[in-house]
């Protein structure tokens, strides 16, 4: 189904709905889960695996896993669900009273996401996220973005908890590429009893191509339309007594950092730069 309604009733479109907000069926009522993809964008309804007591068995079975893991690592001093009486909040995992992991199985907005992380910055505590339940997936979107870290072995990355399969799955050399910010990644697997492997793994990041604009990308820039859009475009004609399609024609477009809220063929047409809202990530906009 392309349209669903949203928590106020209203009717939306599934291209401009996002992963944060909950959607239900027009005839039933079912909640229903949003899929995009690069060509398109629509709504199916929940199964089982998608309940609350299946995503509550999935999160207690990967925080046990994450435990043995650093166990095989050689951590002592690991404690669940310990209490922070200043923040008023208990992470998933401590260890050695001073490091805090969270295994994030429920969807969770940027906002709420970036006070959790300031709240354990506040108390001097690292903190990392590793992503489960209804965040697990074979591919990265737009909804995993405000999750990515950085590591110089790795490069953009971020980690995921297969509880079932009982492995990692780490995706690096996370970038955008293209004129609408494509999201490209590698992806290595590691199983839980083999945890030493993924800290010792140095990725080979390769180095970025460029690619010229194609005729489809040009015609889907020509046939978008908003309030926003059309100011860039008139903005840009005047300026340059250009169109912004003639201007992009031929133009070759490489990655850049996955940063970035605003597609690379507006930054390039003058649109100033857009960020995601990434709490791991606080110096993204000093190094550009």
């Amino acid at each position: 189904m392309y349209a669903a309604l949203n928590q106020n009733k209203k009717l939306i479109n599934a291209i401009e709905s996002n992963f944060e907000d909950k959607y239900f069926c027009v005839k039933c009522s079912r909640p229903v889960i949003l899929i995009q993809n690069d060509n398109s964008a629509f709504f199916r309804h929940e199964n089982v695996c998608n309940n609350e007591e299946n995503e509550r068995d999935i999160h207690k079975k990967g925080k046990e896993l994450i435990v043995d893991a650093l166990k095989i690592l050689g951590y002592q001093d690991v404690v669940l669900e310990h209490y922070l009486k200043t923040i008023k909040q208990r992470p998933d995992i401590m260890i050695n009273q001073k490091t805090v992991i969270e295994y994030q199985c429920a969807k969770i907005n940027a906002d709420k996401l970036m006070g959790r992380v300031d709240s354990y910055h506040a108390l001097g505590i690292p903190n990392i996220w590793i992503l489960g339940g209804e965040y697990l997936s074979v591919q990265l979107y737009k909804a995993h973005m405000k999750f990515i870290s950085y590591h110089k072995n790795w490069g953009f990355y971020l980690i995921m908890l297969d509880s079932e399969q009982e492995q990692i799955n780490l995706f690096y050399g996370i970038k955008l590429f293209g004129p609408f910010n494509k999201i490209q990644y590698k992806k290595k697997t590691f199983l839980i009893e083999n945890i030493h492997e993924l800290f010792k793994f140095e990725a080979e990041l390769s180095s970025d191509s460029k690619n010229k604009i194609n005729q489809y990308q040009l015609d889907k820039i020509r046939k978008l339309k908003s309030k926003k859009v059309d100011s860039l475009k008139m903005r840009f004609f005047n300026q340059h007594d250009e169109t912004v399609e003639d201007f992009l024609k031929d133009k070759k477009f490489g990655a850049i950092k996955p940063i970035y809220q605003n597609h690379q063929w507006k930054i390039m047409c003058g649109e100033n730069k857009e960020y995601l809202k990434q709490p791991f990530l606080g110096t993204k906009k000093e190094d550009n």
